[in-house]
């Protein structure tokens, strides 16, 4: 591109001498001065002052031409350190996020020194409007058996392992309705029975069933798992109590748990392997 310019300019440049030039002999010859009028200072003064012009606008051209080169080697410089930089936050995000995941696993394995945990991978979500369950990215091979509890490094229950090969497993959610836990009332030591309902799975919900009618359940309240049976260790959180209600027969009162667990955006979860059966 350089060198079309540099071209178009010189031809410009001279183009514009033979016109200046021309325009002045026909001056010159009109006024019938003869050929010492063309060497006189009123022919040349012209010339010159077109030429000044020109040399100008050139130096002009070419000083944008340079400088646009230099401008363009720094955007692109510029460019490079910036995708550099952008690189270097998303790993320095990453390892802050793993550092924190680990600070919160360090905390709740401290406080439950008989659980043995392995950390798994969410690789796929089953495509479903009445089920919620996923598959993770390790299986027998690994220590995973049927049954296993799934938990975020908080502790919060996520699901469990229902089927398992040697390198994968399924875990279905809490919200599942085929899902069932046993649970109580942290503040209260009440138990009963949580599980999915496919009138709450909409909204991400479960049921706790089987609570007591004295009202001792409370809006706010802290739903873990009793520990009853050995599939489960006590204390893990399942959720919140959002809301009580009783059934279409106005018999049985029951409460609406929130998850604790995000379960829909999990990525990175534990299993638990092994614990201590309470007695």
């Amino acid at each position: 591109m350089k060198e079309f310019i540099s071209k178009k300019g010189i031809y410009i440049a001279v183009a514009a001498v033979v016109v200046a030039i021309a325009a002045a002999v026909s001056v010159a010859l009109s006024g019938g001065s003869g050929f010492a009028a063309l060497l006189s200072e009123p022919f040349f003064k012209p010339v010159k002052s077109v030429m000044t012009s020109l040399v100008s606008s050139l130096e002009r051209v070419y000083g944008y031409m340079y400088r646009y080169d230099e401008l363009e080697a720094e955007n692109a410089q510029l460019k490079t350190e910036i995708a550099k930089l952008e690189e270097d936050y998303r790993e320095y995000t990453q390892i802050s996020e793993e550092n924190a995941r680990l600070r919160t696993l360090l905390g709740f394995s401290e406080r439950h020194e008989d659980i043995v945990l392995e950390p798994v991978s969410v690789i796929a979500w089953t495509a479903s409007n009445f089920s919620s369950s996923f598959t993770i990215s390790k299986g027998t091979s690994s220590g995973l058996e049927m049954g296993d509890p799934v938990i975020t490094e908080e502790g919060y229950l996520v699901g469990q392992i229902t089927s398992v090969t040697s390198t994968s497993a399924t875990v279905t959610t809490v919200i599942d309705t085929t899902l069932s836990v046993g649970a109580l009332i942290y503040e209260t030591g009440e138990t009963g029975v949580a599980s999915g309902q496919f009138d709450l799975f909409p909204d991400g919900l479960l049921r706790l069933s089987y609570i007591a009618e004295s009202g001792s359940v409370l809006i706010g309240d802290t739903v873990v798992t009793s520990g009853s049976g050995g599939v489960y260790p006590a204390g893990l959180v399942i959720g919140k109590v959002v809301s009580i209600s009783v059934t279409s027969s106005g018999l049985d009162p029951y409460a609406v748990i929130a998850p604790s667990a995000d379960i829909a955006g999990s990525a990175h979860l534990y299993v638990i392997t092994d614990f201590a059966v309470s007695e």
